[in-house]
């Protein structure tokens, strides 16, 4: 197959075909590559396993991770001097401290200094101690802030040397100078270790070994997959030792997804379009050149743009899918490499063994066979629904989701929106209450008048039965207006709109009113307005250090979100991070400033306009104005699940689980069975004996795995890197002393877990590491049997939960996925709701968790919509200080087992009761079910054949004596001879009998009260 580059298209053809066939073929393991020899310049490379001057996490000095180990001739002299060949990747090794211990004492000596520093090897002198031989020399000593974002850094000076004895160390002529030898180089353990890929080659064996191996001054250098190419200002001095053949030779396995480098070196000059083909494969082999492009996240083939500056040196990550029927015998096919500056080819002889790969290899992610999954487009079956969702329904220009519908108008945009959620939101019923008052338009105003458009023709169509597509052509005398709409089956209503001139205008406004009845905008949130009741009046100018673009305006059971766009849209970051990568600004919505929201309340509606304000068109200008809604709530709430599901959010034993009443375990990172941030793939024994465990006891079992943060222990962390900023973010680097001594700069920090010794760096919520993430966790499901996901403040789009979901439910028959968030109303996240911010997601989710630095003392509105998920058909719970127990359940709301906080007195009461069987009737109904007569003080009722359960809650600062009123439908199904018992709560309240008539509510506290006859 000649001259023949593995498409990313078909690739996944291919490896949808390519399973685990061969029969009974043995398997073998993976081969692996020989290590090079760890003696370099006469000294040893090796871990040396020795304890850190300072435990991870902690605030202070640090000798380092790197040593070099020397002994000093005997004699008397005051003054060692000893070479070390240390050949070091950091670019200013002059800048850094240095330090000497005494093996023999464990102390530093007193004088040190440097008579000559490069990156290949440094002169040290230093005045050893009478009767001691062996010394350690730490040339990267740090300090530290400590904590869970460290600032590192790097003293160039920590003591200073008595003048005399440095003036003699120094001279070149002194006297009384003892000869030092270096034996070993060591590095703290086999993770710090230098080598061998960071064991940087001089300057001359550089030279030397590209002019016999450079053709046009670059060179590609084959390399394989255990050895990822960490630098990309050095070459590793073992390439050096090769021979001038570049020819990469390797077994392989049937089935397997094999992966290998190819180095490129760019030489004295810059190299730029670089591509990689094959030629010489079967037609049943595929090889690609991840690097160099693949599928994105939206399924989109993509080609990376690899421009290499001169000298730098540059990892093609190469996949080789080897058929699962290959035959036995040596492959010979060759790689070409293409550049700006010509080609060169690599051979590559494949050594096809017998036996078959487990699982593709996949199971052994060490060796980078798991890169095939940056490519997957797994999770993506257009037909796929999750419960209790329905298939979008179509008649005519009306269009029917789950509990709610879209009446579509001639111009293409929806006539009404209406809702048939009860307001208990437990169900739906056959009665629609509207949502807007108006029809909305995109409204041009020119001259002070509104242009006329026409209204084309179009039909809604299936293009999934969980989505509809439509589009229209409008046209005035000035304009065409092109309206592309789609509706999905959770209540995503998307608009791209286009509106291009035909002749030159001046224009005084574009706009996008929205009227809403004032029953569908009793509250908002975003704006930069903390969650509650909606004001009468709202100005609002486009900012970018605020992460605003839009709101939500809804009542309990029907509301509304809306987000401004364009096509130029990239997820902002989140979580102490948004000014790293904050919103992209939508150009025809902004205007220059110009663009704006308002809103107003009349008594008929609440008009919200989106405008853009006065610009001047030439014809041929195209303005982009997209718009998405979600029509909220999405499903309605199951109590009974709810109540049912009991969280202990802690590694703990499964005896605990079920001794505490626990029936879903949150299993975090940083523990034994899930070590690492958002990899949790180790220690992976471990953690399928528990998970079976608590399978066998009825315990389900959920991994804390998001996107966001990557821990710096991923296998594959140097592959991303040689992707460019396409997966980890920049930045100026700093943060746990192994990212800066092994990635140099251009990443950005995270967490740091130093309970284990973890530190990440962060990752876009949008790239091919989402098809990877997807992947991970369609493996998770099928190998170790999770139950779902505990997400924090997640990072990604709608579109991704949506494959989480599909490729967890094709492995799992139940999903269980909560979603936490610390509060984003502050700067660092742009002053956001997470509500509002996470609000897409919704649909896919079935708990919130809403917890660090949320304001409970806030009002029962801020409680409504910034915490409980209730207006989105979610119910969540609370966290921040163990939240507030008896607010919490006028929402159906309890802490969970997390931390100190126990919640279990609350859970013993509920259980008592038996509020899973209950119907919650909530205070924000109609006719609330129990009144108090006064207004900072709330009830909610839970009802049972057999009995009452009310939950009182105060805002009251004193204490306040209230007298309960049943609602007439309430009383009609209770009345006369009710006893009101407040049960004993540890921590909480004393069981006693209660009047209704006079019930005394502590400042801002509650009580909770059973009823029965």
């Amino acid at each position: 197959m000649d001259q023949t580059s593995w498409t990313p298209v078909l690739a996944l053809v291919a490896l949808t075909m390519l399973g685990c066939a061969g029969g009974d073929a043995p398997t073998e393991t993976l081969f692996r590559a020989p290590v090079p020899s760890n003696v370099v310049d006469g000294v040893e490379w090796r871990a040396g396993n020795w304890g850190p001057h300072l435990a991870a996490g902690e605030k202070g000095s640090s000798w380092g991770n790197h040593r070099a180990v020397v002994v000093v001739d005997a004699g008397e002299g005051d003054v060692a001097v000893v070479s070390i060949p240390w050949r070091r990747r950091d670019l200013d090794p002059a800048s850094h401290a240095l330090i000497v211990v005494d093996s023999a004492t464990g102390q530093p000596v007193a004088n040190v200094t440097a008579r000559r520093i490069t990156r290949e090897a440094g002169e040290i002198a230093f005045s050893p101690n009478v009767g001691s031989s062996i010394y350690y020399v730490y040339y990267l000593p740090w300090e530290s802030t400590g904590g869970f974002y460290p600032t590192v850094t790097y003293p160039s000076q920590l003591s200073t040397p008595a003048e005399s004895w440095r003036l003699r160390a120094t001279s070149s002529a002194g006297t009384g100078i003892r000869a030092g030898k270096t034996l070993r180089m060591e590095s703290v353990n086999t993770f710090h270790s230098f080598f061998p890929m960071e064991v940087a080659a001089t300057e001359a064996e550089r030279a030397a070994f590209m002019s016999r191996v450079a053709s046009d001054g670059w060179a590609v250098i084959p390399e394989h997959r255990d050895f990822p190419i960490r630098m990309r200002e050095s070459i590793p001095k073992h390439w050096t030792d090769r021979d001038s053949a570049m020819v990469f030779r390797s077994q392989v396995l049937r089935g397997e997804a094999f992966t290998l480098q190819l180095g490129v070196v760019a030489g004295n000059d810059s190299l730029s379009d670089v591509s990689v083909t094959f030629d010489g494969f079967a037609a049943e082999w595929q090889a690609t050149c991840f690097t160099c492009g693949g599928i994105d996240e939206r399924g989109r083939i993509f080609v990376n743009q690899l421009v290499l500056a001169p000298h730098q040196v540059h990892a093609l990550w190469i996949g080789v899918r080897v058929p699962a029927v290959a035959r036995p015998g040596e492959v010979r096919v060759r790689a070409i490499v293409t550049t700006n500056r010509g080609q060169q080819i690599i051979p590559l002889q494949l050594d096809v063994r017998r036996g078959q790969a487990i699982n593709h290899g996949f199971n052994e992610p060490e060796l980078m066979t798991r890169l095939e999954w940056l490519n997957s487009t797994v999770g993506t079956d257009p037909d796929f629904l999750i419960q209790p969702f329905v298939p979008v329904a179509i008649e005519g220009k009306r269009l029917s989701i789950l509990g709610r519908s879209i009446e579509l108008g001639a111009n293409g945009f929806p006539a009404q929106l209406t809702s048939a959620f009860s307001q208990e939101l437990t169900h739906t019923t056959d009665t629609l209450s509207p949502i807007l008052t108006r029809p909305l338009e995109l409204v041009v105003l020119v001259g002070g008048q509104v242009e006329q458009f026409t209204d084309g023709t179009y039909d809604a169509r299936h293009v999934a039965r969980g989505r509809v597509e439509w589009s229209v052509s409008r046209e005035s005398p000035r304009f065409v207006m092109r309206v592309n709409g789609a509706l999905e089956y959770d209540g995503m209503l998307d608009y791209r709109i286009t509106l291009s001139a035909n002749v030159a205008t001046e224009v005084d406004d574009i706009t996008l009113p929205i009227s809403l009845e004032p029953s569908a905008a009793r509250y908002m949130l975003g704006l930069g307005r903390r969650g509650g009741l909606r004001p009468a009046s709202v100005d609002w100018k486009w900012n970018i250090e605020n992460h605003q673009e839009g709101m939500w305006l809804g009542g309990i059971n029907k509301g509304l979100q809306y987000v401004l766009r364009d096509d130029g849209y990239v997820r902002p970051l989140n979580t102490n991070f948004y000014q790293n990568q904050p919103l992209r600004l939508p150009d025809a919505w902004v205007n220059g400033g110009r663009g704006g929201i308002r809103l107003r309340t009349t008594d008929g509606d609440v008009l919200v306009t989106n405008y853009s304000g006065s610009r001047t068109l030439v014809a041929g200008d195209s303005l982009q104005f997209n718009v998405r809604f979600l029509i909220t709530p999405f499903k309605p709430i199951s109590t009974k699940a709810h109540f049912a599901t009991r969280f202990v959010h802690k590694y703990v034993p499964v005896d605990s689980v079920k001794a505490w009443g626990g029936t879903v375990v949150n299993i975090h990172h940083a523990n034994e069975i899930n070590p690492y941030i958002n990899y949790p793939f180790f220690s992976l024994e471990k953690q399928t004996a528990y998970i079976q465990e608590a399978h066998a006891r009825g315990v389900k079992v959920k991994l804390y795995n998001t996107i966001r943060e990557l821990t710096y222990r991923a296998h594959e962390l140097y592959a991303l890197r040689s992707l460019g900023d396409e997966v980890l973010n920049g930045g100026e680097g700093g943060g746990h002393s192994w990212l800066q001594e092994h990635l140099g700069g251009d990443y950005h920090s995270a967490w740091h877990a130093y309970s284990v010794d973890d530190a990440a760096v962060l990752n876009k919520g949008t790239s091919r590491w989402t098809n990877y993430y997807i992947e991970g966790l369609a493996w998770l499901g099928a190998n170790q049997q999770i139950d779902g996901l505990y997400l924090d403040d997640i990072a990604f789009s709608r579109e991704t939960v949506k494959r989480m979901i599909s490729v967890l439910h094709a492995e799992r028959k139940e999903v269980v996925i909560d979603l936490h968030s610390a509060n984003q109303f502050n700067p660092r996240d742009g002053f956001t709701n997470s509500a509002l911010l996470y609000m897409e997601h919704f649909p896919f989710i079935s708990r919130l968790w809403f917890g660090e630095y949320f304001e409970y003392a806030r009002d029962q509105d801020y409680w409504m919509t910034e915490v409980s998920g209730l207006p989105f058909g979610l119910m969540g719970e609370m966290l921040q200080d163990g939240g507030h127990p008896y607010r919490g359940l006028l929402y159906g709301m309890t802490a969970r087992l997390y931390g100190d906080v126990d919640p279990r007195p609350v859970w013993r009461m509920m259980n008592e009761f038996g509020i899973e069987e209950s119907r919650m009737l909530g205070y924000w109904l109609d006719e609330p079910p129990v009144t108090t007569g006064n207004p900072r003080v709330l009830a909610t009722a839970y009802e049972r054949p057999d009995g009452l359960l009310i939950a009182l809650a105060s805002w009251s600062g004193r204490d306040e004596t209230v007298s309960l009123t049943l609602s007439p439908a309430l009383r009609s199904r209770w009345n006369g001879g009710l006893r009101f018992v407040a049960p004993a709560v540890q921590g909480l309240q004393p069981e006693g009998q209660v009047d209704p008539s006079r019930v005394r509510v502590p400042a801002d506290q509650g009580l909770f009260l059973f009823v029965r006859r």
